[in-house]
């Protein structure tokens, strides 16, 4: 039929025992970025004029004029560097006489010297839900549309910050390691001696992917997610979902998927075998490093089936490889059906194709991506036919004559609100194809 030119295997959910895998969504995770305002302790290579007269003065050399007599040094010059030890705690001066302080021995048995010095550290990201300090390379600085976002649970106060303080200095010496001169790393060693005070601080957001699943028996709701082996973050949302804004920005309201509650589904064994037998073969095929182009995998992927989770959006992508005559789409959730991937590549493919949008008017945001849509050369535009209807409480992607997908949506009640479940089956059979285009574009057969 076509090349399979996307990951299967990336789109198989994780399963789980006695759960039923419901959809997969996007998890904001807050992080505060902070900068501090610290005192720094640094331990540098003593300098050898140091060192020299450290040496001389434990040789009972000790006064300025026979230093500079056995050195060639000018006794002005020497009793400025005398003075800036003094300053350094390295030595004590009285009457011209020099005596080497404790740490003045210290220094000469080590052969380095300890200075304070304020600085400033940027770019702190501490995990607003564990307290972790991170390095982030990618961050957000608010969620996406629709997208869940967990509250803070940890405020990053002056208190945090003190009884954090190793913590702090643990991340501030493995940043030295991390950019460090080359050469540098046995002789210049630092840490903080004094946290200050804050320099600024911002809340910004790391993306993470979590799993919605139904529990079996009683129907309740889990959530994992990834790259969180205590679900750390899974728990707080369960916590969060019914008394915080931003954890329930994933769910909708009763009057936006009003039109879905009257929805049945009935699951089609044979798909559902189809499907199982697909995902057996993908992930059997994974762990032997085999690709998607097998025989087997073509057998059960062109089969009449259940898709696998958002997989409509990868072959709405593949449409250059597919090459359909007419693509016909009609839905009341175009927002999530079309994004800028999907236009950019109807777009493309309008020397080849008639494509007609089917729209719920009371979409919302629908004249937007309407505009979108159409904002493509004058010459092609009438190869786009935008159609507006009322109440569409399914979806349908006709790729004619290749195939034709049908996604249904499924409210399930949390709380006050709902969570969206789609349910996609699509079907190879041309004369199915043919007959649901017909339908969507009211022509007779």
């Amino acid at each position: 039929m076509w090349n399979i030119t996307y990951d299967l295997n990336r789109l198989i959910p994780p399963r789980k025992s006695g759960y039923e895998f419901i959809k997969t969504i996007k998890l904001y995770i807050p992080y505060k970025e902070i900068g501090l305002k610290i005192l720094v302790r640094k331990e540098q290579p003593l300098p050898f004029f140091y060192e020299t007269i450290l040496k001389l003065v434990d040789c009972k050399c000790n006064e300025i004029i026979s230093i500079s007599e056995l050195t060639g040094v000018e006794e002005e010059i020497l009793n400025d560097v005398v003075g800036e030890m003094s300053k350094l705690d390295l030595v004590y001066v009285k009457s011209n006489i020099i005596t080497l302080t404790p740490k003045g021995r210290t220094a000469l048995n080590d052969l380095k010297k300890t200075v304070i010095e304020r600085e400033e550290i940027n770019r702190i990201y501490i995990n607003s839900i564990t307290g972790k300090i991170e390095d982030l390379e990618h961050m957000y600085k608010k969620p996406t549309y629709k997208n869940s976002c967990l509250d803070e649970v940890i405020r990053i106060t002056d208190e945090f910050i003190t009884s954090h303080f190793n913590d702090f200095n643990e991340y501030y010496q493995k940043r030295q390691e991390n950019y460090e001169v080359k050469g540098q790393s046995h002789n210049i060693k630092n840490e903080i001696y004094q946290i200050i005070g804050k320099e600024y601080e911002k809340l910004c957001y790391l993306e993470e992917k979590a799993f919605v699943y139904k529990n079996i028996r009683d129907n309740d709701l889990l959530y994992e997610c990834e790259n969180d082996p205590d679900n750390v973050y899974g728990s707080t949302l369960a916590k969060q979902i019914y008394d915080c804004v931003g954890a329930r920005n994933f769910l909708d309201t009763p009057y936006h998927c009003g039109k879905y509650f009257n929805t049945k589904v009935v699951i089609d064994k044979e798909k559902e075998e189809n499907t199982q037998k697909l995902i057996q073969v993908v992930e059997n095929n994974s762990a032997s490093g085999s690709n998607n182009t097998t025989k087997d995998i073509e057998e059960y992927y062109f089969s009449d089936r259940y898709l696998l989770e958002k997989e409509y959006g990868y072959i709405l992508t593949s449409i250059k490889d597919i090459r359909p005559t007419e693509i016909v789409i009609s839905s009341g959730n175009l927002s999530e059906v079309l994004d800028d991937n999907v236009i950019a590549t109807l777009q493309a493919s309008l020397d080849n194709a008639k494509i007609y949008i089917i729209c719920d008017v009371n979409e919302n945001r629908i004249s937007k991506l309407k505009s979108k849509m159409l904002n493509h050369k004058q010459k092609k535009r009438n190869r786009i036919q935008w159609i507006e209807r009322e109440n569409i409480n399914q979806t349908n992607i006709i790729l004619y004559p290749r195939c034709a997908i049908n996604i249904k949506y499924i409210p399930i009640t949390v709380d006050k609100d709902y969570l969206i479940q789609e349910i996609a089956e699509i079907t190879f059979d041309t004369e199915k194809v043919l007959q649901q285009k017909n339908s969507l574009l009211n022509i007779e057969n």
